[in-house]
């Protein structure tokens, strides 16, 4: 009955973070559709329910692993876990860049045509790890049919190979949002920012 309830919270505060997530995301992604775009660093809130519910999967996924020990001393020699934890201390790590690094350089105010190289590589390489990491680890949770199945490396391969997909789309949405407003002819970005300005219209709060 423990187990199930730590497993049912940990289910609780993946869902609250990554649903948190996805709001943020879809704010910014319609803001990214307009011109002179400035892309602030997330409300408090957001970031609050997110350290929450990243606390919260600390303490439930130590009861879980502990519980698992208890009925299996050999319960890590799972590759497959064993990924997922290395992928938590990643997402913890890259937690302090964003706070550190990532947030500071949203809070400048500066349009993104603005921004330099290093401010520009260093929010998509975060921005995109969180993003990856976050949604993987969710899936290893479903992932049963990978338990003691996949080494450690393939899990790991796949996890890098979500993060450089990620990195692709945030750089994606970043060059869309540096875009100002065209002084001539209209090319491809302007056209999809115009076919897009229903959806730029949810920037508006």
């Amino acid at each position: 009955m423990i187990k199930t309830l730590l497993v049912f919270f940990h289910l609780i505060a993946t869902c609250a973070a990554i649903g948190t997530i996805v709001i943020t995301d879809l704010r910014l992604a319609a803001k990214a559709l307009g011109y002179k775009v400035v892309i602030p660093p997330p409300e408090r809130f957001e970031t609050f329910v997110i350290s929450m519910a990243l606390g919260a999967l600390y303490i439930t996924g130590a009861g879980i692993v502990w519980l698992g020990l208890q009925a299996d001393p050999a319960y890590l020699d799972n590759p497959k876990l064993q990924a997922k934890l290395v992928l938590v201390l990643v997402l913890t790590l890259n937690a302090f860049v964003l706070h550190r690094l990532v947030f500071p350089i949203l809070g400048r105010s500066r349009t993104v045509s603005r921004w330099s190289t290093r401010d520009w590589t260093v929010v998509a390489a975060s921005v995109s790890l969180s993003n990856s990491i976050w949604f993987f680890s969710a899936f290893l949770g479903v992932a049963r049919v990978w338990n003691g199945t996949v080494p450690l490396g393939f899990v790991l391969a796949v996890a890098l190979a979500g993060w450089a997909v990620t990195f692709m789309l945030v750089n994606g949405l970043l060059m869309l949002a540096s875009r100002d407003e065209p002084k001539g002819r209209p090319d491809w970005i302007d056209s999809m920012k115009a076919s897009l300005s229903d959806f730029a219209d949810l920037r508006k709060e």
